[in-house]
């Protein structure tokens, strides 16, 4: 085949290609602005939607509270909850038993949302970022704990806003949250994060 032949052949699917509408080009992350949303989210409260690793899904409000402070209540099983209260995380699950099973903060990625202060230019921390007229997306882990798993952090661009995470543990299980509506600087009772206080009224 000649090279004009080739070229006559291609020119159809050329003609296809500049018809087409360009893709959307990736733009720069503005870590400064997510960064100081980060810093100013002090409480909040809200609803939620969590897709399990199993593909099952919950529905449920939660509240939060810096440093360290959040509680995911379930609309369904009742009684289902998830509480941090600034060093642990306890996990109230009413089919198993009726005591909540505990594990340290910093043994999961939710513990970097929760922290009273938080850089993205910490060595280690983002493994990456990208934004797009969609949001934009945030890698993160915990430097001083790596293998806990990593989080993806995703925002909206105009204005600025947490609309999801997703955690995936060191064994690839994967968890999403997405936040159906968010109201910052909500006033939080600190009882709401009292794991004691939480499992003496579960177990009544």
């Amino acid at each position: 085949m000649t090279r004009r032949t080739l070229l006559a052949a291609l020119l159809p699917f050329l003609a296809l290609l500049l018809a087409l509408p360009p893709v959307a080009m990736a733009q720069q992350v503005d870590a400064g602005a997510i960064n100081a949303y980060l810093t100013g989210l002090r409480s909040a409260q809200g609803t939620f939607r969590q897709t399990n690793p199993n593909g099952s899904v919950q529905t449920g409000t939660f509240y939060l509270a810096k440093p360290g402070r959040i509680r995911f209540e379930y609309d369904s099983p009742a009684g289902a909850m998830v509480i941090a209260d600034g060093s642990w995380v306890g996990v109230f699950d009413p089919k198993s038993n009726r005591n909540p099973t505990r594990y340290p903060l910093n043994s999961t990625p939710l513990g970097l949302l929760l922290r009273d202060r938080i850089s993205l230019s910490e060595p280690g921390l983002v493994q990456g970022a990208t934004r797009d007229a969609s949001g934009t997306q945030i890698t993160v882990v915990d430097p001083q704990n790596p293998k806990a798993g990593q989080m993806v952090m995703r925002f909206s661009n105009d204005p600025v806003a947490l609309t999801s995470w997703e955690i995936t543990t060191q064994t690839g299980a994967r968890t999403r949250v997405d936040l159906t509506s968010l109201k910052p600087g909500a006033t939080q009772d600190r009882s709401l994060f009292n794991i004691e206080l939480a499992a003496t009224a579960y177990r009544r």
